[in-house]
């Protein structure tokens, strides 16, 4: 009997446990492909079979079962995760917690409950609807919870930290399918964990976090700037010294401009506020000379629209990813020229993109280093490099192409040592890269992950054993 068929026989057995309103998909199924794409093809998970819960026993009972048949298994719900570190095959299995998508506000007691299946999206829509600001993510088809384990970069942080810095508590399931509660007077010292490493301990399938009242009734402002390639230091240094304060975040971005994909330099400014206190925020970057600008106000539950383009599923999209201190003018430039490089000897990674993520910093290092596990909280910039491309023998050269974007970077900021936000790693850096340099926080990562997942159930996402 093939693999394929053994794992469908097996998993007749959960299905009769499962709540009625859960499913569980296997390849040729009509919805398999859909509930199993992810944003990057490139080194995918290639399951037998998805189990598509609906609620929280199916993640136990999901769990329960796959480590009583030694069946490997990853929990997903954008999709969006593109390391290169899954392990999952034929006789394995993803378990779909995108049917899991609830959010409650309580605007009055100032928090909100998210379900482990909710994206970004649905999470901002309902904050938005009860006047107030949850901390997530950028990307609307993001899961938030997922993004959130690895500390939750977000616009808001400018004003309230990041998203690992508002959790109350969570609901999860372990290596052994136990349901426990996770907070600051429960299980703390794995709330630690969870803060920046979550992704080794457990499946997330709700969290409480807080509930801020809305900034300027829920109505912020951006703007939309293209350049031509001549002004790339200017840029670059430009937002270099920019003082990053409270309501503003920005994207610098080499990309591909539709329809045809001629690339340009975008700069996206985001400002939680007035206009006039966003023009007086960014004063140096409007000093500048774009070819294009697009400036206004915009109702919050939109600010993240302008980033849906690059976010459809399918094909492959390798990533990159540095974190720095400062960033290098002359190493921009480097990169630009490297970025053009790729795309004429391959024309159909027109919509490949080379992303600068500046955020403000200020709110996240008014919170103690020892609050949570994650480690960068000092770096002010996290530069990103995806190649988008469909066929696959383009794969040695776009690795070769990424290895060299990480070395320009790296020669150019002076540290000793490379640094990667985990959620943005690509899978072949080191533990330290990821995960810090303190051997002490490593110990305390590894004496945890050894009480409550010492069969590693829970390594396919930049494993720390």
């Amino acid at each position: 009997m093939s693999l394929k068929n053994k794992l469908q026989d097996k998993l007749q057995e959960l299905k009769l446990v499962l709540n009625g309103a859960a499913s569980i998909d296997f390849p040729g199924d009509p919805d398999f492909y859909p509930n199993t794409v992810r944003w990057s093809e490139y080194a995918a998970p290639q399951p037998g079979a998805v189990i598509n819960v609906a609620i929280e026993s199916d993640v136990q009972k999901t769990v329960q079962w796959a480590v009583q048949n030694n069946v490997k298994f990853v929990a997903q719900t954008g999709g969006h995760g593109w390391t290169t570190t899954w392990n999952i095959g034929e006789s394995d299995i993803i378990i779909n917690l995108r049917r899991m998508n609830n959010v409650s506000v309580n605007s009055k007691e100032g928090y909100a409950v998210i379900e482990g299946g909710a994206l970004v999206q649905e999470v901002i829509d309902a904050a938005y609807g009860e006047k107030t600001h949850v901390v997530v993510g950028n990307c609307n088809s993001v899961g938030a919870c997922g993004a959130m384990l690895g500390g939750g970069f977000s616009r808001l942080q400018a004003n309230y930290s990041m998203s690992i810095d508002n959790i109350i508590s969570v609901r999860l399931v372990t290596a052994t399918g136990e349901i426990i509660t996770v907070s600051a007077t429960e299980n703390s010292e794995l709330l630690w964990c969870l803060k920046g490493a979550g992704h080794n301990f457990g499946i997330v399938t709700s969290a409480v976090v807080n509930a801020f009242p809305q900034i300027n009734g829920g109505m912020h402002w951006e703007s939309t700037m293209v350049f031509l390639p001549d002004h790339i230091e200017e840029i670059t240094q430009a937002i270099n010294d920019l003082d990053m304060g409270e309501g503003m975040s920005i994207h610098y971005a080499f990309t591909g401009l539709p329809p045809f994909g001629f690339p340009a330099i975008v700069v996206e400014l985001w400002y939680a506020g007035t206009p006039a206190a966003a023009q007086k925020a960014f004063a140096p970057i409007f000093k500048l000379s774009p070819i294009h600008q697009e400036s206004g106000p915009i109702p919050y539950n939109k600010i993240n629209a302008v980033l849906d383009r690059g976010q459809y599923k399918g094909g492959f999209k390798p990533t990159w990813s540095v974190a720095l201190e400062k960033l290098d003018p002359t190493a921009a430039r480097d990169l630009w020229k490297h970025f053009l490089n790729f795309r004429l000897r391959h024309p159909s990674s027109k919509n490949s993109v080379v992303m600068f993520e500046c955020y403000a910093f200020g709110k996240v290092r008014q919170v103690p280093e020892n609050t949570a596990s994650f480690p960068w909280r000092n770096l002010n910039f996290h530069i990103c490099a995806s190649l988008f491309y469909t066929d696959p023998a383009i794969d040695n050269d776009a690795i070769a192409w990424g290895d060299k974007f990480r070395q320009i970077l790296q020669d150019a900021s002076g540290m000793r040592q490379n640094k990667v936000y985990v959620n943005y790693a690509t899978g072949d850096e080191s533990l330290e890269e990821i995960y810090g340099y303190d051997e002490d926080r490593l110990n305390r990562l590894r004496a945890q992950k050894a009480v409550w997942d010492p069969e590693g159930r829970f390594s396919h996402y930049h494993p720390i054993l």
